[in-house]
């Protein structure tokens, strides 16, 4: 449909080719897709098969469950099916959508992509009537992949990428919502450590390239931190023009000189990506208490498991309602505070008891960097009550309404980059 010569280095990697030129090149004329044929009974629709995420899974039966399904929730847009979480987080954590989308393409055939379409139709439509972001997302990454793909259905593909600009226009960006900080420290005060009690002893976890490493370390100074781990990233280079494994945050408004921290005398030990059993040797060497995680992706409960009171980690959302991925997006998306949070690791992703909140200003010279700050200082804060009195606060459990979120589409990044000067008082 889109021909490799159309698409820029950006493009052919995070699939940022969703615009009003694509959608002129596409419809020479009103082209619309017949209804979707429904090929087996609905009873056995109840759940859709996750496999058809992985194309090298996506069999003939396969495809023509996802098929039913859909067309079984024909006009039920006012609330997502709980077929719909699953299959958003299937297909949000595959190859579908990640850089370089040109490779990606290349396995979908064009059966596979006209069942791709057909359901990024079913999300812009559930987008619009539940109000959920997500699956306009979503459909987005499906779109960029299948306008790429060899032979897509061309009025289906039109006809989605319509619907699809539709969304995108009727997008709102909105303005923050007034609202009172959180307290920055939600645990218990506790009580000292005993007399005569070992001091506890703290150990980092984080990926080998972290910027917040050490500015961790150096306000972690005279704390009784005994080493540091370094976790290799295994992820394939980032392609050329690929903004998609970055974060969104707005461009800062000016710049602002931070004294380079001084080095640390803490030992490191560099490991393998997922050499999961060589990190948790060196924790368990150490006799570790408590264990930080800085800079890191999802840790296996064989690791989070070794320190004998616990694992500790900060994420950019508040919790539960922004778990995941490029949660200051989605806030500043929806016009919610930007929270940072502290909460017990487990192996349910962001899933722990809360142990500190703190609210960032939007309006901060440079988000990205009052983000960090915030997290470190309340990882600080954390680890420094674990060494006055011995023992971990159990924290708040996390309660209400949970959402996962996932990498934004770059179509969603450009609207946040086109508001944030209103919205956070930068310059023009």
């Amino acid at each position: 449909m889109i021909t490799p010569d159309l698409l820029t280095d950006s493009t052919r990697a995070d699939g940022a080719h969703i615009d009003l030129g694509t959608l002129r090149n596409l419809r020479a004329q009103d082209l619309r897709p017949g209804p979707l044929p429904v090929t087996m009974p609905s009873a056995v629709t109840a759940s859709p098969p996750l496999v058809i995420a992985r194309p090298s899974l996506a069999d003939d039966r396969v495809r023509a469950d996802t098929r039913n399904w859909i067309a079984a929730r024909a006009g039920q847009y006012r609330a997502a099916d709980p077929g719909d979480e699953a299959l958003l987080h299937a297909v949000e954590t595959s190859v579908l959508g990640r850089p370089p989308v040109a490779d990606t393409a290349r396995a979908i055939d064009a059966n596979l992509a006209e069942v791709y379409l057909w359901l990024a139709r079913r999300w812009l439509d559930l987008a619009r009537g539940s109000a959920d972001p997500r699956y306009l997302n979503a459909a987005l990454k499906l779109l960029s992949v299948c306008l790429v793909a060899p032979l897509p259905p061309t009025e289906l593909a039109a006809d989605t990428l319509a619907r699809a600009l539709e969304a995108l226009d009727t997008v709102t960006v909105h303005p923050p919502r007034p609202s009172t900080p959180p307290p920055a420290a939600e645990f218990a005060a506790g009580a000292a450590a005993p007399a005569g009690a070992r001091e506890p002893r703290i150990a980092v976890l984080a990926g080998a390239d972290s910027r917040g490493l050490p500015q961790f370390l150096a306000a972690a100074r005279n704390l009784p931190v005994v080493g540091v781990v370094l976790h290799e990233d295994g992820q394939r280079a980032q392609p050329p023009g690929s903004a998609y494994t970055s974060a969104w945050y707005p461009a800062p408004r000016g710049t602002r000189l931070r004294p380079a921290p001084e080095p640390s005398s803490v030992p490191h030990y560099r490991v393998h990506h997922r050499d999961w059993a060589a990190a948790a040797a060196h924790l368990a060497a150490w006799d570790t208490d408590l264990l930080v995680l800085i800079g890191m992706d999802v840790v296996p409960a064989s690791v989070l498991g070794v320190p004998r009171l616990g694992t500790i980690n900060a994420h950019n959302g508040a919790l539960p309602g922004y778990r995941g991925m490029d949660a200051v997006a989605w806030a500043v998306l929806a016009g919610d505070p930007v929270v940072c949070s502290v909460h017990h690791a487990t192996a349910d992703v962001d899933a722990g008891n809360v142990l500190a909140t703190c609210e960032v200003p939007t309006g901060a010279v440079d988000l990205r960097q009052a983000v960090k700050d915030t997290q470190l200082q309340l990882l600080t804060d954390v680890c420094r009550r674990v060494s006055t009195t011995g023992v971990l606060p159990e924290g708040r459990s996390q309660s209400g309404a949970a959402r996962r979120y996932y990498r934004m589409h770059p179509a969603l990044r450009q609207h946040l980059d086109a508001a944030t000067p209103r919205l956070t008082g930068a310059a023009s």
